[in-house]
C-alpha cells in the first residue's frame, strides 16, 4: 500500500521546498510490489530535486576544471604575464591557453539531475537502475527469440512445407525476398549466379517495417500493373502475414489467421495459391535443379550441387552453420555471459578454420563454386558493420583474414552480379533499425556499399 503526506518545507540547495512523503507498506512475499514501492519512491524524489532551479543546483562542473578555467583566464587576462611579448608571441599565448572544453549550450534536454543531486545515493541508484534495465531487456528478448534457462538462443524451425516436388518448368512461382536477411540473400545469391531469370521465377522484394506489418516484420512492395491484373490481390499487397493466411485458406477457419511465423525467404506456387517451402535450404536446392534441368544442354551451366556430392554439402552446411551462421546470432541474442562465450568461441574457431581452409582451394568445396559458398557469402558480408557491432560477435574485421578476403574478391571477380544481390548498407542498418532492443539509441553506423566494401580488402 502507498500512501502520501506533506510535510512543512525542507531546504534543498538555498531554497525552500514543500515535498510530499511517500509511505509505504508491503507483504514481503510479494517482490514486484516492493521493487514498485522502490521505484515510485525513487522516481519521487528525483522529480522533487529536479523541480530545483539549474542555478541553484551544485554546480556540475568539476572543482579542478573550474580552477583550470580559472588560471586560463587569469593568464590571458594578466597585464603582466603578456607585457614583454611580441603580438605573434601573445596571440600564440592566447591559442594555447584556449579551453578544451564546449560550453554548456543554451538549451538542452531537462533532466532530473539525479546524479549531481547526490539524492538517492549513488551506492543505491545505480544497482537498482541496472536491476530494472536488465529485467526489462530481458524480457523483451524472450519475447522476440526462444532461449534455454542457461540464456543461450534457440533456433526454431517454422518450416511451411516438407520435401517439395521438383519446380514444374511450365509452373508459375513466385519468390519473396527481404534484403536484410542473409537466408534470403543466400536465395538471391543463388538466383544471380545461377542465371535464373526474373521471368522464369519473379521476386519480390520485401520492405522490413515491424510497425506496418500485422505480424512479423515484412510489408509487400506496390505492385505492378501487370501483376494486379494476374495475381491473386492477397499475394501482391498487404504483407508477408496476408500472404501465408491466404495460401492456409483451406485449412483455416472462417476469420482465422495463421498463427506460426511468417518468415522469408519463401517460395509460392502462384497457380495453386500454395507455399512450396520457406526453408531456404529447400529454395536453394529447386533452383539448382530448375536450371540444371532448363540448361540441360548448355555446357556453361553451373551446377551449385553437382550429382555424388550432397551428403558431403549438406554436412558443410550444418558445420557452418553452427559454428558462423548461427554462432553470431546466438552471440547477438545471448541474455547470460555463459551462453556469449560459448557462442564467440565457435565464431573465432570458424573464422579460423575457414581461412585455413582457403589457404588450399579457391573455393569451399573444391576448385568450384558450390551452394556452400553462397551461403557463406552471405553471412560474411553483414560480419564487419552488422555481427562485430550490433551482435557483439568476435573476429576483427574479414580483411585480417588474407584467404577469406582473397576469396571474396574471387567471388565477385568470377560472378559479378553477386555485387547486385545484395543493398549492403541496407541490409546492415536494418539490424540497427529494427533490432531496438539491442540499439535503444537506434543509432546507424555509416555502412559502405557492398563494392565499397570488397575494395577496401
Amino acid at each position: 500500500q502507498i500512501g502520501y503526506d506533506t510535510c512543512q518545507s525542507i531546504s534543498i540547495a538555498g531554497k525552500r521546498h514543500k515535498i510530499t512523503t511517500i509511505m509505504m507498506t508491503y507483504n514481503y512475499r510479494n517482490k514486484s510490489c516492493a521493487v514498485m514501492a522502490i521505484a515510485v519512491l525513487l522516481l519521487t524524489s528525483a522529480f522533487v530535486i529536479g523541480l530545483s532551479p539549474a542555478s541553484s543546483r551544485r554546480s556540475s562542473i568539476h572543482p579542478v576544471a573550474q580552477q583550470n578555467r580559472i588560471a586560463t583566464t587569469s593568464i590571458i587576462s594578466s597585464p603582466f604575464a603578456l607585457s614583454s611579448k611580441s603580438s605573434d608571441e601573445e596571440s600564440q599565448q592566447k591559442t594555447s591557453t584556449t579551453s578544451l572544453y564546449d560550453d554548456l549550450p543554451a538549451k538542452k534536454p531537462w533532466t532530473f539531475g539525479i546524479l549531481t543531486s547526490g539524492f538517492p545515493p549513488q551506492q543505491l541508484l545505480v544497482p537498482f537502475v541496472k536491476f530494472v534495465t536488465f529485467q526489462v531487456w530481458r524480457l523483451m528478448m524472450n519475447e522476440l527469440v526462444t532461449h534455454d534457462e542457461q540464456g543461450r538462443f534457440i533456433r526454431e524451425s517454422f518450416q511451411a512445407g516438407n520435401n517439395p516436388a521438383p519446380l514444374d518448368l511450365d509452373g508459375s512461382y513466385r519468390l519473396y525476398l527481404g534484403n536484410p536477411c542473409p537466408w534470403c540473400h543466400r536465395v538471391k545469391a543463388a538466383v544471380a549466379v545461377l542465371g535464373v531469370e526474373n521471368q522464369d521465377i519473379p521476386i519480390t522484394m520485401l520492405i522490413d517495417d515491424a510497425e506496418k506489418a500485422s505480424k512479423g516484420g515484412w510489408i509487400l512492395p506496390k505492385p505492378s500493373e501487370e501483376d494486379k491484373t494476374s495475381i491473386a490481390e492477397e499475394l501482391i499487397t498487404g504483407d508477408l502475414a496476408g500472404v501465408y493466411n491466404f495460401c492456409y485458406r483451406d485449412i483455416l477457419g472462417e476469420r482465422e489467421r495463421y498463427h506460426g511465423r511468417c518468415t522469408a525467404p519463401l517460395l509460392v506456387d502462384v497457380n495453386a495459391g500454395k507455399i512450396v517451402t520457406n526453408e531456404s535450404n529447400e529454395i536453394m536446392v529447386l533452383l539448382n535443379d530448375y536450371s540444371r534441368r532448363k540448361g540441360s544442354f548448355d555446357t556453361t551451366t553451373i551446377d551449385l550441387r553437382p550429382v555424388g556430392m550432397e551428403e558431403e554439402l549438406d554436412k558443410a552446411t550444418k558445420y557452418w552453420f553452427n559454428l558462423l551462421w548461427n554462432g553470431a546470432y546466438r552471440c547477438g541474442f545471448a541474455t547470460s555471459q555463459v551462453a556469449y562465450d560459448e557462442a564467440a568461441s565457435d565464431v573465432l574457431k570458424g573464422l579460423s578454420e575457414m581461412n585455413d581452409l582457403l589457404a588450399s582451394r579457391p573455393y569451399l568445396m573444391g576448385d568450384a563454386i558450390t551452394e556452400v559458398d553462397l551461403k557463406n557469402f552471405a553471412w560474411v558480408t553483414r560480419h564487419d558493420y552488422a555481427y562485430t557491432i550490433i551482435f557483439k560477435s568476435p573476429g576483427g574485421r574479414i580483411a585480417q583474414y588474407r584467404n577469406i578476403a582473397a576469396w571474396v574478391k574471387r567471388m565477385v571477380s568470377d560472378y559479378p552480379k553477386l555485387l547486385e544481390s545484395l543493398d549492403m548498407s541496407d541490409a546492415c542498418g536494418s539490424y540497427y533499425r529494427q533490432l531496438f532492443m539491442l540499439n535503444f539509441g537506434r543509432i546507424v553506423p555509416n555502412i559502405p556499399s557492398a563494392r565499397e566494401w570488397v575494395s577496401a580488402l
